[in-house]
């Protein structure tokens, strides 16, 4: 856990926006009771940049979602840590290869005026070479496989238990993140080394929302 005083703190939609005075940097966490001047923890933090807060309808250059944070009492003890559901990472460096557990069927809402994982392997014949987007739940992050990041996505539709999509990247991002990946369709992907993919996503990048 790492420690901070509170120069700036905004509660909106259920989150606090934390402004730490030592490391001019942004938090973002579940809402709790916090003043300018408190000294708080966090810990597993994952930095997303250009982020847009409908809450605030304000654009952070940069900010870290945490799942645990909360208040440093005046004799020096923690408070208890507020998680953050779905926006966990971690401050040390990942594994080289990290996992999370596939979410429920209709847990993932869809992705207004995007795909579901369902609908782009139903449709992958046709959005070939396409740049598409949707909402999923990170589950397996393989690090620098060939120049490339290597994130499962699932969403918990299309086959039992809920197909996989596979995505590559120069970004990274925490396993159990829900996040909006955007990304160019492309299949009947034969990579050599007996690895085949009906469909990848390639070159994605990855972003998130707060409502």
């Amino acid at each position: 856990m790492q420690t901070g005083t509170v120069a700036e703190a905004v509660s909106a939609g259920g989150y606090v926006y934390i402004k730490l005075e030592e490391q001019n940097t942004w938090l973002a966490a579940n809402a709790f009771e916090v003043s300018v001047g408190d000294k708080v923890q966090y810990g597993d933090a994952m930095e997303m940049n250009n982020f847009h807060s409908k809450a605030l309808d304000r654009t952070f250059d940069s900010i870290l979602f945490v799942s645990q944070a909360g208040p440093v009492t005046a004799a020096g003890n923690t408070g208890q840590a507020q998680g953050m559901a779905g926006h966990g990472g971690e401050l040390k460096p990942y594994p080289k290869s990290a996992s999370a557990l596939s979410p429920a069927a209709g847990e993932i809402a869809p992705l207004q005026a995007g795909k579901t994982i369902a609908a782009v392997f139903e449709q992958s014949a046709g959005l070939k070479g396409e740049t598409i987007s949707l909402r999923a739940k990170v589950i397996k992050v393989n690090q620098k496989i060939m120049g490339k990041n290597w994130i499962t996505l699932q969403d918990g539709t299309g086959s039992e238990p809920g197909q996989k999509l596979l995505a590559t990247s120069q970004e990274i991002v925490a396993p159990g993140a829900v996040v909006i990946a955007t990304g160019v369709i492309k299949t009947d992907v034969d990579l050599g080394y007996g690895y085949e993919y009906e469909v990848l996503l390639e070159e994605t990048t990855f972003s998130t929302e707060l409502e």
